[in-house]
């Protein structure tokens, strides 16, 4: 017999039950491939968190012991050391030396969103050279926050941050605040309750003011 009688090719049914075994790998597939990307991204954005926070903490601690900072703090409510383009904040004031020192941080860290202007951040620090805050936009839809409360490094999607751009000011700066690390007396004091303190920079505090859900201000009626 001719063998080339005998060679036949797919009928419509085993086609169509190839191409539904394809779907069905594919559903397994997918979400599991999405995952993992996720989560390599995520712990690509805590990894640049930290090193923006390490750059920044190194250029702070340099500063600290200068002339410079020394007579700075002394009559400033907010100072900005760092800054992308030398400015300062609303009742704040920059040193001058604030745009070179941003430089010298981005160099230090090596991060690429920074590097390129497609990232933002912006570092909340005290007027002891130490750094309370990292909140780091890497420009692809994650956004890392460095907490110094707790020492965790956490990341979010930008939906799950909805008001981040609520501090745009701040972008492209680092900050030292007197607000940092000092209480300041709740006004409801003068009522005669017992005597309380606000921190205004705690983790319940700036998360609620991210927009960061499960997070509520702190009760300062108590």
């Amino acid at each position: 017999m001719d063998k080339r009688r005998t060679k036949r090719g797919f009928t419509l049914v085993e086609l169509i039950v190839v191409l539904v075994i394809l779907a069905l790998l594919a559903a397994l597939l997918v979400p599991a491939l999405t995952g993992y990307i996720d989560k390599a991204r995520k712990r690509q954005v805590i990894a640049e968190t930290r090193m923006l926070t390490q750059a920044a903490q190194t250029e702070l601690s340099a500063l600290y012991g200068s002339d410079e900072f020394a007579k700075a703090k002394t009559s400033s409510l907010g100072l900005v050391v760092a800054s992308k383009d030398g400015s300062a904040i609303t009742a704040s004031s920059a040193l001058v030396s604030a745009q070179t020192r941003y430089n010298d941080m981005v160099a230090l860290a090596e991060v690429p969103s920074i590097t390129n202007g497609k990232g933002s951040f912006f570092i909340i620090a005290n007027f002891n050279g130490a750094i309370r805050w990292t909140v780091y936009n890497d420009g692809k839809g994650y956004i890392g926050i460095f907490c110094k409360d707790d020492g965790s490094t956490e990341t979010f999607t930008e939906d799950e941050v909805p008001r981040y751009e609520g501090y745009s000011e701040y972008f492209g700066k680092v900050i030292c605040m007197n607000t940092v690390d000092s209480h300041t007396p709740n006004r409801g004091d003068d009522a005669g309750g017992p005597t309380q303190t606000i921190d205004y920079w705690s983790k319940n505090n700036l998360y609620a003011f991210l927009g960061i859900k499960g997070y509520d201000f702190d009760d300062w009626s108590k």
